[in-house]
């Protein structure tokens, strides 16, 4: 997947988020539209971290073959709730960003829950 836009969310409750949307194939040319022009995209939270790696909070995509679903990143491995969670319904590049930029502090706050 290759990215196709970056945002930085700013600060929420002491730490940095940033939204990145990839898709496939690579965008070329100016002209490029996800919702026609991409055969698999996403969108994505992550907390920025001092060390350059950041923290995937949460992910929705239709990689790899499968139907939209939300990867629930913020969940501990050991948790006996499930990952992923599919969605139902047309899920294009434009809904999927709109989505998270909306519900993206909801996701942050399980985060915390579960991690800090």
């Amino acid at each position: 997947m290759y990215k196709f836009e970056r945002i930085d969310l700013g600060e929420y409750r002491a730490d940095t988020y940033l939204f990145c949307g990839f898709v496939r194939p690579e965008p070329t040319g100016s002209g490029y539209d996800p919702n026609t022009d991409a055969d698999n995209w996403g969108v994505s939270v992550a907390q920025k971290q001092v060390t350059n790696s950041n923290v995937e909070v949460v992910r929705l995509d239709n990689a790899h073959g499968q139907a939209p679903h939300i990867d629930k990143e913020y969940l501990p491995s050991d948790t006996d709730e499930a990952q992923k969670r599919q969605l139902s319904g047309s899920w294009p590049y434009s809904r999927m960003r709109q989505f998270l930029l909306t519900k993206w502090t909801d996701y942050a706050d399980l985060h915390i829950y579960y991690n800090e």
